[in-house]
Formats: structure tokens, sequence, C-alpha cells
């Protein structure tokens, strides 16, 4: 990726919250965009979906579509990369005026056997002869009222299009347009717990929150995390196949916890530790893993550009940060029982001090609000480490699931 080019990824759902597409978002150092995110040749764009598109499903690494905006200059300039169909899904912004000569480039695109979806959309008579040729229908669900929302879905449901909720913030948003008729649906609801009155936290939940406050906790021993961690089997398999795998080539077997400590040492047990322990949670979408973990390996990476940050605390703050929608509990309700630092809470619940500060450039750099990072050097080292903590999930993951 060139690095005068800045790219963030949000993930499509289906209903079940399957993520089948991601939409890349994309800007020029000058803030300009949306421009073509590749040169146009096959393999500067082949390099860029398969790191922005890619995840592991069933053990297995595949490259989903990725959704792309086009301009009314693209259009005219038909600079297409030989990519395979099956890998775009070319967005139609709403400022494009359906002209002939753009009915033209349409028409030959769709020819090609690439999908055109419509984004922002906002009907008019005349879309009509674009709706013939587009697959997919976005629409902006915080544009519209709920009646003018009814009345847009109605008339679309005329043609053969499949619709995409944008800009879903909430589960409530998310279950309303499932009724609606939507199919697809992007945005942020997936991130936020979903509240449930009277919920109690289940057994795994407890060992979790346990295993947290005392990775925390500076009198912590082996022992002491071995007693926590070996409430849960399923957690005490995955740590000892991971501790044993090639990725740490240690001289013997691991065969305990506390061995696995001691070998490795606090900081690189309390990753792996708190990796698993929020990963095999199966009451979230697995979107939210692959977020959550992307944004702890990012706060890791750069924390060394915020002061005397230990980047482990660092990657706690991270992953902690995505532990209410986990729990589908209060963020602040979690913090009442876990005993951590006052740095992690100040900034998971306020975003002070320099670890707040960490926090809220990695999730802005994530997404795509990088109107809000003021510092040049550290919009470099976001992208830089966005760009190793995407494999680095993908490897991570792999590791977890053998």
């Amino acid at each position: 990726m060139a690095s005068s080019i800045l790219l963030a990824r949000q993930p499509i759902f289906d209903k079940d919250l399957n993520t089948i597409a991601y939409e890349l978002l994309y800007r020029d150092a000058e803030g300009v965009g949306p421009q073509l995110p590749f040169n146009g040749t096959q393999a500067t764009a082949e390099v860029l979906l398969h790191a922005y598109s890619s995840i592991l499903q069933n053990g297995r690494i595949r490259t989903l579509p990725a959704f792309i905006n086009f301009n009314a200059e693209w259009l005219y300039n038909g600079n297409m990369p030989s990519l395979k169909p099956e890998a775009l899904v070319l967005e139609v912004l709403e400022d494009v005026s359906i002209t002939d000569e753009i009915m033209q480039q349409l028409s030959d695109i769709v020819a090609k056997g690439y999908r055109i979806a419509l984004d922002d959309f906002m009907y008019d008579q005349s879309w009509e002869p674009a709706l013939k040729l587009a697959k997919i229908v976005k629409i902006d669900i915080q544009q519209l009222s709920p009646t003018q929302l009814i009345e847009h879905i109605d008339e679309l449901k005329k043609h053969d299009v499949t619709l995409l909720a944008e800009k879903v913030e909430t589960h409530q948003e998310f279950q309303y347009c499932k009724t609606l008729g939507f199919e697809l649906f992007q945005g942020y609801f997936f991130c936020r717990p979903q509240l449930v009155q009277g919920r109690k936290l289940s057994g795994n939940d407890i060992t979790m929150l346990q295993l947290v406050a005392e990775l925390e906790n500076t009198d912590a021993s082996p022992q002491s995390l071995e007693a926590i961690v070996c409430k849960d089997p399923e957690l005490v398999l995955r740590l000892l196949k991971i501790v044993n795998s090639a990725r740490f080539s240690l001289s013997r077997d691991i065969s305990s916890i506390a061995e696995a400590i001691i070998a490795l040492g606090m900081d690189e047990l309390k990753k792996w530790a708190i990796l698993i322990s929020t990963t095999q949670n199966t009451n979230t979408a697995n979107e939210l893993s692959r977020e959550v973990l992307r944004r702890a390996r990012m706060c890791e990476v750069v924390s060394k550009h915020y002061g005397a940050i230990n980047p482990s605390t660092a990657f706690m703050t991270g992953m902690l940060s995505g532990i209410d929608a986990m729990l589908n509990l209060e963020l602040k309700d979690i913090m009442r029982q876990l005993p951590i630092s006052a740095d992690i809470s100040q900034a998971l619940l306020s975003g002070k001090g320099p670890l707040g500060q960490l926090l809220t450039d990695v999730q802005n750099f994530m997404s795509a609000q990088w109107e809000k990072l003021e510092n040049e050097s550290i919009v470099e080292a976001l992208a830089s480490a966005q760009d190793e903590s995407l494999q680095w999930v993908l490897d991570t993951l792999k590791e977890i699931e053998s």
C-alpha cells in the first residue's frame, strides 16, 4: 500500500451477522477522496484487497468482496484493474448524474461481470435506468424519516435489487431494518452491547473477569493465574496448544499453565490468556472479535509514540475497549467488577490520559475519522500499525482456532 493513501474498512453483514464483504474507505494525504486506492494494475490491487478483505472462516483464509466508491470522474476514465468480478462491488455515489455516457460506462462494467451498488441512495425518477443495472441499493437510514424509509423500500421492491441498510448504529435499528426487508447491514451496532435486562454473567464470563483482574494485579503469580485459568478447561487446552506451537519454538513441551507463565513471561501469557478468553465467547459476532483484536494490536504497536506506556498495558486497554459488547453489559458496570489500574479505567471510561489519547486515535483511524488526527507522524505510525495488525489478526485467530 502506498504510504500516501489512508485506508479503513467497514464490515457488511447479512441477517445472521456473518461478514459477507468489506467496504474500503480511503483518502489521499491531502484529504481528497474518493480516489482509486490502487494504481490500476492487477498486482497492486490484489495485494491491497487481500490485506484488507481477508478473514479466517472455518480454519481457512478467504478474501471477501470489497465495496469501493467510484465517482463520476473515475467512471469517465474507466480505470478498471483486471480483477475477478467477484472480488469487487462498485459503488456509484449519489452525486453522479445519470447521463447517457455514464449509463454506457455502467453497462460496460456490468457486461464484464462486475456488480453495481448505488450508494447513499435517494430515489427520484432519474435513477430508474441505473436501477435496472444495480444489484445492491444502499440506504442511509439516518437520512430518512420512518415514513420516507418505508416509501423508499416500497419503491425499490419493484426492482430486482438487494437492500443494504447503512449507518445502523444500534441493535434495535438492526432488528427494525430486518423487519422492513433489508438483507444486508452496515454500521457500528455490532461494536455496542445488546443490553438485556436482568442478564446474568455465565461461568465463562466470570472466569474472564477474574482473569483480567488478576492479570492487572501487581502481586499476581504463575500459581494464582493458573488457579483461575483452570476453571475453564477449554481455555487451558487452547493456551497449552498455543504455547507448544511453532510460534514460540520452546525447547521443551509445556504441560501446565504455571510452566507456561514461567517460560514465556507474564506479559506474553497475559496477552494470550485474554485473547482466548474473549474470542471464545460465542454470543458475539465474529467480526467483533476481529475488530477488538486489531484495535488491541494497533494500540500495542503505536504505544511507543505516546510516552512511557507499557505495550502490554496498551494491548490490554485495546482489548478491554470491546468487553462491554462481548459481555452485553454497560462498560461502567464491568469496570466496577475489575480492580484494574486507574490509567486503564480512565482511558476506557473517559478517554483521558496518554492511554485514553492512544485508544481514541486508534479508534478514529480505524473508523476513517482521519480529520480528528492532527499529528502527521502519528497518522503514519497508525497506518503502518494497521497494515501489520490485519495480518497479525489472521495469524492469531488461526493459532487460537487450530
